[in-house]
């Protein structure tokens, strides 16, 4: 059966998206012989109303700017991590020194930083910029030249959350109104779908339900894991 069908604690866009997985789960089933077919209307009338409330957060002017600071930063902070790598085999023995001691903070972070989600990789520019402020560390960037690429990370990243943040705000905003309630209503739907499919597999059999249940049950798994 399907255990879990409450998503109101996951974000907007993210319940969107598996609803218009199972939308994809229903219409490869023979619906009539599952005897699904009028929850399955009620269903995808409900989503195309949902997709309808949500158009306002899909065309936010921000996203693409968020997307082409979060490239600029990318390459800001690969540059800066390959820099310092590059001075570790430097032939004088201070900047080599230097660039050792930073890839060491560097290497707190992880492997490739910069693939982390947007909040994560904002956080771990912020703290890696607050570890190079100690006098030691931000000495043995000047040692090595690489002032500037932290001088643009910083702003960069302060403007990408900057947006980040207001973006937010404004979905959330919208999602109080009308977002809201159609999201509430799809929720519902989503309820009596679950509650007819897990009846219906115990009158009728679950072997013709069983894919359908586990395509749905996976698909809510993942989404809480996001």
């Amino acid at each position: 059966m399907i255990t879990k069908s409450n998503l109101k604690n996951i974000r907007i866009m993210a319940f969107v998206q598996v609803m218009n997985n199972i939308k994809s789960f229903l219409a490869k089933e023979n619906l009539e012989t599952l005897n699904l077919t009028a929850l399955a209307t009620v269903f995808n009338a409900q989503l195309s109303a949902l997709e309808e409330a949500i158009k306002p957060l899909r065309k936010n002017e921000n996203t693409a700017k968020i997307k082409q600071l979060d490239h600029k930063r990318d390459m800001l902070l690969m540059g800066f991590i390959k820099h310092c790598r590059l001075f570790q085999t430097f032939p004088e023995e201070a900047p080599s020194q230097a660039a050792k001691k930073l890839v060491i903070v560097i290497e707190k972070y992880g492997k490739n930083p910069q693939k982390q989600g947007l909040r994560e990789e904002t956080a771990i520019i912020r703290n890696l910029l607050a570890d190079l402020e100690v006098t030691d560390l931000a000495q043995a960037v000047t040692t090595i030249g690489a002032t500037k690429w932290l001088e643009h990370l910083k702003t960069t990243n302060a403007e990408l959350e900057k947006l980040h943040t207001e973006r937010t705000e404004e979905q959330s905003a919208i999602e109080v109104g009308k977002t809201k309630a159609e999201r509430e209503k799809m929720q519902e739907a989503f309820d009596q779908l679950v509650i007819a499919i897990n009846g219906l597999s115990l009158i009728n059999g679950k072997e013709k339900y069983q894919s359908l249940i586990n395509a749905i049950n996976l698909e809510i798994k993942e989404a809480f894991m996001k």
